[in-house]
Order: C-alpha cells, then structure tokens, then sequence
C-alpha cells in the first residue's frame, strides 16, 4: 500500500514540475526568437557603416546560449513527463535525467567562452559562476545513483 502511495505522489509532484517546465520551454522559445528578432530588425533597418559587431555577436551568442537552455528545459520536462505517465526510474526516464546534465555542463561551457570573447574583443565584463557546471554534475550524478539502485533491483529480483 505505501508502494502505490509513494507512486502516486511522484506522479502528482512530476504533474506539477512538468507543468512548470512546460513554461519554461515556451520562454526559452521566445527568448529564442527576441534575440533573433533583434538581429534580424537592425541588419535590415540600419546602414552596414552603423552596425557594431558586437551587436552581431552578442544576439546570436545569446541565441545560441538559450537555444542550449531550451535543450535542457526539453531534457528536463521529457524526464518529469515520462514520471508523471508512470514510467518511474527506467532506462529512457534516467537516460533523459542524464541527457540534461550533460547539456547544462555544454551550456556552461559555452558560457564561460561566450562571456570570455565578449571582454577580450568588446571589453564588456560578464561574471561567469560555477554554478551551470555544479547543477549538470549534479543531475548526471542522481541518474548514476538511479541506474545503480534498477541495477541493485533487479539483481535482488533474480535472486528471489
């Protein structure tokens, strides 16, 4: 009974994350587009002689970086959609988990690249922090523990 009571309750909680998540793809999205749009406006509108190159690098680096944030939201709502269908802690369900962290770690490496030509070229100072790196270890290391613990499972259900 407290089997089914505990599934029941990550598949509530997962409804709601996934819920959350959801609009998170749909602001990276126009996050997405806002970057774009404002490339896109000026190279149209204003003389070449007016365009900065830093403009040019700053809305496609930026769209570059929250296409990567869009990559891992997508990683994340498929983990918690899988959750809330039922699908707790399988193959593909821990695989997404995994595929997350691995993109936040790409996302912060891109980061601290973007963030490091932007001062070396246009003298513009960013702060790049560890915490993109520390959040993707993180999650690959809860999908590693998860692997295990299927592994531990179904050993101990052989054994039965």
């Amino acid at each position: 009974m407290k089997n089914f009571q505990n599934k029941a309750k990550i598949i509530k909680v997962s409804k709601n994350i996934r819920s959350i998540l959801f609009a998170g793809l749909v602001l990276w999205m126009v996050a997405i587009l806002g970057y774009l749009g404002a490339l896109l406006i000026p190279l149209i509108v204003l003389p070449k002689e007016k365009m900065h190159p830093s403009m040019i690098y700053e809305m496609c680096g930026m769209a570059l970086l929250a296409s990567l944030g869009l990559v891992v939201n997508l990683k994340l709502f498929r983990f918690f959609d899988r959750l809330k269908n039922g699908n707790l802690f399988d193959a593909q369900t821990v695989g997404n988990l995994d595929a997350a962290g691995r993109w936040w770690i790409v996302l912060w490496f891109f980061q601290g690249a973007y963030y490091q030509i932007e001062y070396q070229f246009f003298g513009h100072a960013m702060v790049w922090g560890g915490s993109g790196l520390f959040a993707g270890l993180i999650l690959i290391f809860v999908s590693w523990l998860l692997k295990e613990a299927q592994e531990l499972q179904e050993e101990q259900e052989l054994t039965v």
